[in-house]
């Protein structure tokens, strides 16, 4: 199997921004802000209602959350499901999560591209505003993994994808233009990568999904008006 580094550059920003959690709300710590104020405790309720409701969790599944950072979802989805594994680069924000001693959740410290687990082992899959942070050979493979991990019958959840068709509705000034371009001549891609809905459904087939569907954000959560989400079952 192609073997994988992590796009460095957001490795490294993950890092720098998780390398002192004190003083930082929960929302702050994983950058869940809007004009940088973090989400409010309603609307974090409504998204976790949402998320969960999307992917039909229940007493019997097995749950894989990517990209976790400090467990937020892994927190509100625990008492639902049988067991949680999640998975992070930072080991602070890794540490915030163990440290709520949550009964059926084991906490990964790892780069995502380079952790492994067993065949069909989940029954669900979480990959919640993480995917923007991959070049796309990188989700290409990824993606290819996942499916492998995971038992027929299951979901794959990816939320919050920055939607492509939006990019200049986001990007929507001179100056906020200016700043897209310079970033990717740096390398350093303002949000990460921008995808296309198409493009992903057609990808999860390919790797092995037998249904792929792109939908709106449910209008209350905190980016629907340039994100959206996605649903690959196996």
């Amino acid at each position: 199997m192609t073997s994988l580094n992590g796009d460095t550059h957001w490795n490294r920003v993950w890092l720098e921004l998780t390398s002192d959690l004190a003083g930082k709300d929960e929302q702050t710590q994983v950058l869940r802000t809007r004009n940088k104020r973090p989400i409010d405790d309603e609307t974090w309720a409504h998204t976790l209602r949402t998320v969960a409701s999307q992917m039909e969790l229940g007493p019997d599944d097995r749950l894989l959350d990517l990209c976790c950072g400090n467990g937020l979802f892994t927190l509100g989805f625990a008492p639902l499901v049988d067991t949680i594994d999640a998975v992070d680069i930072s080991p602070q924000l890794i540490a915030a999560l163990r440290a709520r001693n949550l009964a059926n959740v084991t906490a990964h410290v790892s780069n995502l591209c380079e952790w492994q687990a067993p065949e069909a082992a989940f029954s669900k899959v979480l990959w919640y505003a993480g995917i923007q942070y991959f070049p796309e050979a990188e989700i290409v493979v990824l993606l290819r993994r996942i499916r492998q991990w995971m038992r027929p019958g299951g979901m794959l959840f990816i939320g919050d994808i920055p939607d492509r068709d939006k990019l200049w509705d986001y990007f929507n000034t001179p100056e906020r233009q200016a700043a897209y371009f310079d970033g990717i001549a740096r390398g350093q891609r303002i949000i990460g990568s921008w995808l296309d809905r198409r493009w992903l459904e057609q990808l999860c087939r390919a790797a092995g999904f037998v249904a792929a569907c792109a939908v709106p954000q449910d209008p209350r959560l905190i980016y629907a008006d340039f994100r959206f989400d996605l649903s690959a079952r196996t």
